[in-house]
């Protein structure tokens, strides 16, 4: 590997991805201390840091933080609408772990949002071969859609180790996935396409008709490829080193095997994040 190719990896968008990669290792390998107790949280916090980047190169500093906004005032809408109702989401709290609340919620889970939208986002227009910054016609409608997939698989990858396992927030009735109900992935798909759809209008009118250099390098979308993948990862990892007699309780009384938990989030996202991922790639390779 010659230098200038050892240097075009240590930039500040490869060093971040490099670090959530390394971390979802550690904190998979991690059964207890620091990176038990922190790992997804800086995990999160770094991808964060590579959002902000990113966006702003793709879109302006103005778009990414209007992005931002629009995934705190939805995702702090709707959680705090489903703690006090039920809707959409279910009967959930959350715990003190996640650090301060803006009314039931925490903060933080509204950063999580953000993070984990924008990159699902860029993905579905890769999946749709759609670069340009302004959506128009059918995309407006399509590209929510299918991004708003994308974070819901995402999610049923890791909703059962954050609820059931590490109790970040726990459902109060349990539920059929591992301890979370149906209602939360119907409840996802409505938080998070008013986020996509909001910023689809967005787009329409305040962007520009152009694809930004960023998008056309390949290292944009492996670098987008391997934070969304590399949750999995993690999971991977926990189902391989969690002991079969470990079991973990439910607030509606089933009790489920930790193992089996890890290994069903594993073998769906290996089925479905991946392959989807490895589609990105190859509709990009196919555009160039």
């Amino acid at each position: 590997m010659t230098t200038s190719k050892i240097k075009s990896y240590l930039t500040p968008q490869w060093l971040l991805t490099f670090a959530i990669l390394f971390l979802a290792v550690i904190t998979g390998i991690s059964s207890a201390g620091f990176f038990e107790n922190k790992g997804a949280a800086i995990l999160t916090l770094l991808s964060v840091i590579y959002v902000f980047i990113q966006g702003a190169k793709r879109y302006s500093w103005k778009s990414i933080i209007i992005f931002l906004c629009l995934a705190f005032v939805f995702g702090n809408l709707y959680e705090n609408m489903s703690i006090a109702t039920g809707f959409p989401f279910g009967n959930y709290y959350y715990t003190s772990s996640l650090g301060p609340k803006l009314i039931y919620t925490p903060i933080f889970i509204n950063v999580a949002y953000f993070q984990m939208a924008y990159i699902t986002w860029n993905l579905s227009s890769a999946l749709l071969g759609s670069y340009s910054n302004k959506l128009k016609g059918t995309l407006i409608f399509i590209q929510p859609i299918i991004a708003s997939f994308l974070m819901i698989l995402w999610d049923i990858v890791i909703d059962p180790w954050s609820s059931t396992i590490s109790h970040a927030w726990r459902w109060e009735n349990g539920g059929a996935y591992f301890g979370v109900p149906f209602s939360n992935y119907l409840g996802w798909f409505l938080c998070v396409f008013s986020i996509f759809f909001s910023f689809a209008i967005y787009t329409y009118y305040f962007q520009k008709d152009e694809i930004t250099d960023i998008v056309k390098t390949g290292n944009y979308w492996v670098q987008l490829i391997i934070i969304y993948n590399s949750w999995l990862v993690l999971i991977i990892i926990r189902a391989l080193n969690t002991s079969i007699l470990q079991k973990v309780f439910d607030l509606g009384g089933q009790y489920w095997l930790t193992k089996q938990l890890y290994e069903v989030g594993a073998l769906f996202g290996l089925c479905s994040m991946v392959p989807l991922s490895l589609l990105c790639l190859f509709n990009f390779q196919k555009t160039k």
